[in-house]
């Protein structure tokens, strides 16, 4: 019988899960895929679609091409794909979904707008053409609205299919536990009948009882303690007749034990032999506890006085520690989110150049490094940039860098006139926010621009400079000796670089957190010359590797020391066009 029910509730188990799990890989897990592809298309889109309107561009370049396959066909072949599955769905998900179509279609016809006002290279000449785009990407502006209510509904709507999956996942977990907790009552159950049956059949063998019958008159004397017999006619019942003397006399030991246990230390208690070396025991026990507690007593009340008190004055510095911590870090965590929306993602980079790599390792939470990248007509730009400081003094110079190098680029493209342009701003900044005590804190920066129609790279830096390495030698740039918003306009001027690029170089940049850092044998800097030797081991790999090279040697470098500064390191191999 107990066969039959484990098979009956194992087979339904079974049937019940395999059932959930099919839904699961047929309906919930595409649909989280489909939608989850749908956000990555839309915010795709939505960048792309802002670089158009921004930025003047040929007719067949790549990333007009891809907005405008996302918008004609993948966007909308997407959609088809999640109505689909959607008919498994709930009422309430199916109207979320239908809501989410509306405003897809509402952000795709807001795009074929903004094509048709820039459709040609020579339509960007016209400054109201401009104008028009940029407007429908102004902060609060409907295409606004409309791309973050279709990226909250996305992010919605996935949240739910996963939730539904996790819900099925928990029906399926608690059928097996059910089934488990079956099977483990069903084999109790036999177990206790196989010690039942074992029982009973050892009560049915004679045992030698002359022996027994000597230890349990022993055991009366309290010598040994046993449990109470059932009494009988024969030298079993002798042995119970001895059993319950025990038992009485144990009753009164137990009594006195359990009153002396409670704190009772007047009730007396005789031993029940010469022998009964418990009973004994116990008496000399009840008058050294009684003893005891008196002192324990007077000891208690005057610790207690004295720890709560402790208490109440630590309590109430944690309160106030624990304060001031959380408003600390909720500060910091904020200025890392503010931090992260400047740096470019690694769609962009990759989309620039496909073999490249950033090492990216701020000192604390937030850092005072960056990492920059722009394109420019045929230029491509690109920067490591280190403010002063680290932590959050740093990183409230770098949102002050990133600003000024947007606000440079867009009228210039050559480094060393983005560099004068963006000291220029960041002095002013600095000196209207500090009045007569004029701030020294500046950037130290590594800029490029690539030009791949012509393969000519340019370079202007401060403090910072760039490396080089073709046919296993590096080429350094030299960079200039005063850092951006250092000095009064006019009275310094960065210079301009110009090599001629070949296909292979790798180019690097970086601060100079990894090569002031300490650490080896002797705890002394990384230093130039060792990081030179790394780039020199390491060029010969695809960048994805190189990064993982480099990484590992900064950790055995470093050991068990401490990062001492924020650490960027860039690397890109320049790929001829043609």
């Amino acid at each position: 019988m107990a066969v039959g029910v484990v098979f009956y509730f194992t087979n339904r188990t079974l049937t019940q899960s395999r059932q959930i799990n099919q839904q699961i890989n047929e309906v919930y897990a595409p649909s989280v895929k489909e939608l989850e592809q749908l956000e990555n298309w839309v915010v795709r889109t939505h960048q792309l679609m802002k670089s158009w309107a921004t930025i003047q561009r040929r007719e067949d370049d790549l990333d007009h091409q891809e907005a405008i396959d996302l918008c004609e066909k993948n966007i909308p072949e997407q959609v088809k794909k999640i109505k689909a599955y959607s008919q498994f769905w709930g009422d309430e998900e199916r109207q979320k979904l239908s809501n989410l179509s509306d405003m897809i279609v509402r952000l795709l016809s807001s795009y074929s707008e903004i094509r048709a006002v820039l459709p040609t290279f020579d339509s960007y000449a016209d400054p109201m053409n401009s104008m028009l785009a940029e407007e429908y990407f102004l902060s609060g502006g409907e295409l606004e609205h409309t791309y973050d209510e279709a990226r909250h509904s996305l992010m919605v709507l996935t949240r739910i299919q996963r939730e539904t999956m996790s819900e099925k996942i928990e029906t399926m977990n608690a059928a097996f536990d059910t089934l488990n907790k079956l099977l483990v009552n069903i084999a109790i159950v036999v177990l206790l009948s196989g010690i039942i049956l074992a029982y009973l059949t050892s009560q049915s063998i004679i045992r030698p009882v002359n022996s027994l019958k000597r230890k349990l008159q022993n055991l009366s004397q309290g010598i040994y303690s046993v449990h109470q017999t059932k009494a009988g006619n024969d030298e079993i019942g002798d042995m119970a007749k001895a059993v319950h003397s025990l038992i009485t006399n144990f009753e009164r030991t137990k009594e006195f034990a359990t009153a002396v246990g409670s704190g009772n230390f007047g009730i007396n208690h005789e031993p029940l032999s010469e022998h009964d070396e418990m009973g004994k025991s116990l008496i000399r026990m009840k008058n050294e506890l009684a003893s005891y507690r008196d002192d324990m007593e007077r000891q208690v009340a005057e610790q207690t006085i004295e720890i709560r008190q402790q208490k109440e004055a630590v309590e109430g510095q944690k309160e106030k520690i624990t304060e001031l911590y959380n408003d600390l870090q909720s500060s910091i965590d904020y200025a890392k989110r503010l931090q992260e929306t400047i740096l470019p993602n690694n769609e962009l980079i990759l989309s620039m150049f496909p073999d490249s790599f950033v090492l990216y390792r701020p000192k604390a939470t937030v850092s005072g490094d960056f990492y920059w990248f722009k394109q420019k007509g045929t230029k491509k730009i690109f920067a490591a940039a280190d403010c002063t400081g680290h932590g959050v003094p740093g990183a409230f110079m770098s949102l002050v860098g990133h600003n000024v190098l947007n606000q440079a680029a867009k009228i210039y493209s050559s480094p060393a006139q983005i560099l004068n342009s963006a000291s220029r701003l960041a002095g002013e900044v600095m000196r209207a926010n500090s009045g007569e005590h004029y701030m020294k804190d500046g950037m130290d920066i590594a800029l490029c621009a690539f030009d791949e129609e012509i393969m000519q790279l340019e370079f202007s830096g401060a403090h910072n400079p760039v490396y080089i390495i073709r046919n296993n030698e590096v080429i350094t740039l030299d960079s200039d000796p005063f850092s951006i918003g250092t000095y009064v306009n006019g009275e310094r001027e960065y210079s301009n670089r110009t090599i001629k690029a070949e296909d292979g170089d790798c180019v690097y940049l970086f601060s100079d957190g990894f090569v002031d850092q300490f650490g080896g044998p002797k705890n002394k800097k990384f230093m130039r010359k060792n990081f030179q030797n790394m780039l020199l081991s390491a060029c010969h790999l695809p960048m994805a590797e190189q990064k993982w090279r480099i990484t590992e040697t900064l950790d055995q470098w470093m050991g068990d020391q401490e990062q001492i500064d924020d650490i960027l390191v860039i690397g890109v191999r320049i790929k001829s066009k043609y």
